[in-house]
């Protein structure tokens, strides 16, 4: 394989990586809940994570995550 082709061939293997990388971060997301929001706003997975280990959301019975505050979030784990 010439070098030209080498070149090529990973900048195409590097656009498909990135491009799957942003259709991954946009399928991970879940709609969040609050009181004045009943329609549910699109997270991103790592913010669900921040927002899970600060104890700013919760799952109700109905299998929707919810928000424990209004205005501004928890600074803290609770614990």
């Amino acid at each position: 394989m010439r070098p030209e082709h080498r070149q090529i061939l990973s900048v195409v293997l590097a656009g498909i990586g990135l491009a799957l990388l942003l259709w991954g971060s946009q399928m991970h997301a879940l709609p969040v809940f609050s009181e004045d929001n009943d329609k549910g706003l699109a997270t991103a997975e790592s913010a669900l994570i921040k927002e899970v280990s600060i104890g700013g959301l919760k799952r109700q019975a109905d299998g929707k995550l919810y928000k424990t505050y209004t205005g501004a979030p928890p600074q803290a784990c609770p614990t």
